[in-house]
């Protein structure tokens, strides 16, 4: 009976079948949009591993040439010298000094670190210390210099073009350059440093540079004194003719305008102190007045406001009266009871009728009532507006009154503080000349020398631990930072991650790399061939993710495709057929490259009608 049975199903596999091609259901996971993930620090981690040959690379690189320079570079000293600057602020005179202007301290300062590095004081110690001579800032030009020496490039220094006083421009430069100021935070002190090729030449030139900065600020010092005087005695003659024209421009003006009761009766402020501060007191008093009647009728034209613009009986003015709140409650009593009896008689029974008059005649005395208090504040209001006018009508002609006064002492004010200013002006002027006089023989330097440089005993530079250390850490974070360039740069797809990241595919599984003609088997045959390999499981578990992807009905049709050519379709289209036909499922290899078919030479097979001989129907 079975083999009955096996043979009905051999020969029905035998018989030709028509199929009928029909779409494919659309694949319900086929594109997702996976939200964006923060990266972590494994994540930071694995990009450092997968490029570790770029920063080991970039790290040893950065330390060799550190370390090359470091150990070849030639030793630099470093002397220093502390001074001490105190403000400029004389405790010989009460007489400020005549040149600064109103400079703050920290400007002071700051001007003063800029002297010690100013030219000025450059050449002084490089005339004082002969250092136009000296081999380190000019080389022999007859002497041929060693390429690696740190010095060589001062040979360009005799190049260049020379100073007012001889000295060549690139020999300041060099010596400024080695020159550094640096302030004592929160105190008067500074330190000044010279960095030398010589140790005792560095500690010469600092304590050099030291003495030459206080000279130069007493020098500083008698030449701005001199040079204020002269300029104190020019505008001193200027001043003094100002003070006699604007003493005649007074004069002429309070006799033209006979106004010479300004000179005797003049207040602190140059007012007068009779009628004028009648006028000005009488002023401020209407004012006052002014003010508060314009109070007064604001508040009672918004009461009259309110009565007018709604029902004057729930006003709060009327709801206040006592005559009205007292009817008011008593017409609610005898409404309330009208209402009650109503339910006993009825509203022509005479005790109604005569209840019903009684409740009249209250409200009929309530509305005479509200008449009266709006009429009493409809009065009142226009009492309000009629003051407020009579004051500001009264103000006006005041405020006229006080202004015409003004207008004819402005002119005689203008010119008296005029004459005034320049009297002060020109006593002012007057004692500072002599101020500036005696001062002149009082300099007193406000710089002085707290410690003087001693010579080095140890090189400044070249820190060799240190640069070494920078080094390295210069080398790892730059490698580190050329390793996340490349991983930027490198688009290439290389774990199932990528493409989740990058084609927003579900990943269906990966496949190891076969390397060419291992073991002789073609990889087209590897899941037949070497059923337990690596990659054969790999094609059997990407089976099994089609099989399960739509939950239901396995799909019937797939496409296999990449962007790219020899990218193993091929070779995936067959595994994965063979993978397939291991369960029992039969299964039918179509080759769609219609450029470069390859499905007829792996299974020998002719290749004179394909795909588009049958789409063509032919």
């Amino acid at each position: 009976m079975a083999e009955d049975n096996n043979e009905e199903k051999n020969k029905a596999l035998d018989r030709p079948r028509e199929f009928h091609v029909t779409p494919a259901p659309p694949y319900p996971t086929a594109y997702y949009y996976p939200a964006e993930e923060e990266p972590h620090l494994r994540d930071y981690l694995n990009v450092i591993l997968r490029r570790k040959w770029i920063v080991i690379t970039f790290l040893i690189a950065v330390v060799t040439t550190v370390t090359i320079f470091t150990f070849f570079a030639k030793p630099q000293y470093k002397a220093t010298a502390m001074i001490k600057i105190d403000k400029e602020n004389p405790n010989i005179l009460a007489f400020k000094d005549v040149v600064a202007l109103e400079r703050t301290e920290e400007d002071y300062y700051q001007t003063q670190y800029k002297i010690l590095k100013s030219r000025n004081l450059s050449k002084r110690v490089i005339r004082s210390l002969r250092l136009d001579m000296n081999p380190e800032f000019v080389p022999n030009p007859g002497k041929k210099e060693n390429k690696g020496d740190a010095n060589a490039n001062l040979i360009l220094e005799l190049n260049k073009p020379l100073e007012d006083n001889g000295l060549s421009t690139g020999i300041v430069d060099t010596f400024i350059s080695r020159v550094e100021v640096s302030p004592v935070q929160k105190s008067r002190l500074v330190n000044v440093s010279f960095t030398s090729f010589n140790p005792e030449l560095s500690a010469k030139v600092v304590n050099a540079i030291a003495d030459s900065f206080i000279t130069l600020n007493l020098e500083s010092k008698f030449e701005a004194t001199t040079q204020a005087s002269e300029w104190l005695q020019k505008q001193l003659e200027v001043m003094k003719a100002k003070v006699e024209q604007a003493e005649e421009k007074l004069n002429e003006y309070a006799a033209k305008n006979e106004i010479i009761f300004l000179n005797e009766g003049q207040g602190e402020k140059g007012q007068s102190t009779d009628s004028d501060n009648i006028i000005t007191k009488k002023l401020s008093e209407l004012s006052t007045a002014l003010t508060e009647a314009t109070s007064e009728r604001i508040s009672k034209e918004a009461i009259y406001r309110e009565i007018i613009s709604g029902d004057s009986e729930s006003s709060s003015v009327v709801m206040n009266n006592p005559l009205i709140t007292s009817l008011q409650k008593d017409y609610a009593a005898h409404e309330s009871e009208y209402n009650q009896q109503l339910k006993t008689y009825k509203p022509d029974y005479p005790k109604m009728v005569k209840l019903r008059e009684y409740i009249n005649q209250i409200k009929k005395k309530i509305d005479q009532e509200t008449k009266k208090v709006v009429t009493s504040i409809r009065k009142d209001y226009d009492a309000a507006v009629k003051r407020e006018g009579y004051l500001k009508s009264a103000f006006e002609a005041q405020k006229r009154e006080a202004l015409n006064l003004n207008q004819r002492s402005i002119q005689y004010l203008i010119l008296k503080r005029e004459a005034d200013t320049n009297k002060e002006l020109y006593n002012g002027l007057l004692q500072r000349l002599k101020e500036t006089g005696v001062s002149a023989s009082l300099t007193a330097s406000n710089i002085q020398i707290l410690d003087r440089a001693e010579v080095p005993k140890s090189p400044f530079k070249p820190k060799k631990r240190l640069n070494i250390m920078l080094s390295i850490i210069v080398g790892l974070l730059g490698g580190i930072g050329i390793a996340f360039f490349t991983e930027y740069l490198d688009n290439t797809i290389k774990t199932p991650e990528d493409i989740d990241k990058r084609v927003f595919l579900p990943s269906l599984g990966l496949v190891p790399h076969y390397p060419d003609n291992k073991d002789n088997l073609p990889v087209e045959y590897i899941a037949h061939g070497a059923s337990r390999s690596p990659i054969a499981e790999a094609y059997n578990s990407i089976r099994t993710f089609l099989l399960l992807s739509t939950g239901g009905k396995p799909p019937k049709v797939m496409v296999i495709t990449s962007p790219a050519r020899d990218e193993g379709k091929t070779t995936t289209a067959i595994n994965t057929a063979i993978s397939f036909t291991k369960a029992d499922a039969k299964v039918v290899v179509i080759d769609a490259d219609m450029r470069k078919p390859r499905l007829h030479k792996i299974f020998n097979l002719d290749n004179s009608t394909g795909l588009s001989a049958y789409l063509s129907g032919n």
